[in-house]
């Protein structure tokens, strides 16, 4: 039984090869180096988006499985870090080392905003995962109920953190204030 499960987690990746994560890596990662590499030649441009789509598609699908499959590591802090910096980050250095080796052009200028912008979209899959979005496999829902979360997710994924510093900032009442503001109330 051991080893099923075992066997079970190393073929994760390829049993919940994500596809959702997959298609929408692709659109938003060739809609960025668009504008990003607007100052390269066209051929560059053109390079470069024929090895980020292939990248993309062959790998995001198996880091996303990587991330929906990290979910279950805790303590929580440590599949957070997992979901949202070692497996994008990691993701993000191949991606890098593979532009470097084939592209001719100088393509480091995208290095701080792919950065940026690969903590960012792993932290709003981490919020989407956390949801119940962007699963494939038993927890998975359909594709369009996915997308019609996306508003309602966006706006959680922005209040969230006003939400909780505000409440970190409010006073906290010690038990006898506690007792006072209800025997006053």
């Amino acid at each position: 039984m051991r080893n099923r499960r075992q066997w079970d987690a190393l073929l994760f990746p390829l049993t919940h090869w994500n596809w959702k994560a997959a298609l929408l890596t692709a659109i938003f990662r060739a809609v960025a180096c668009m504008v990003a590499l607007c100052h390269a030649t066209m051929h560059a441009r053109e390079h470069f988006g024929a090895v980020e789509a292939a990248y993309v598609l062959a790998t995001a699908g198996i880091f996303s499985a990587w991330q929906q499959q990290a979910l279950d590591i805790k303590p929580r802090r440590v599949a957070w870090f997992v979901v949202v910096l070692a497996i994008p980050l990691g993701s993000l250095a191949a991606d890098s080392a593979l532009h470097l080796w084939l592209d001719t052009g100088n393509m480091r200028s995208l290095g701080v905003a792919a950065v940026v912008a690969t903590v960012f979209s792993a932290m709003f899959h981490w919020h989407a995962l956390q949801n119940g979005a962007m699963r494939v496999g038993a927890d998975s829902r359909s594709f369009l109920h996915d997308m019609r979360q996306m508003p309602r997710l966006a706006v959680t994924f922005v209040a969230n953190p006003v939400l909780f510093v505000i409440a970190s900032l409010r006073p906290r009442l010690t038990p006898a204030e506690a007792e006072d503001f209800e025997a006053a109330a």
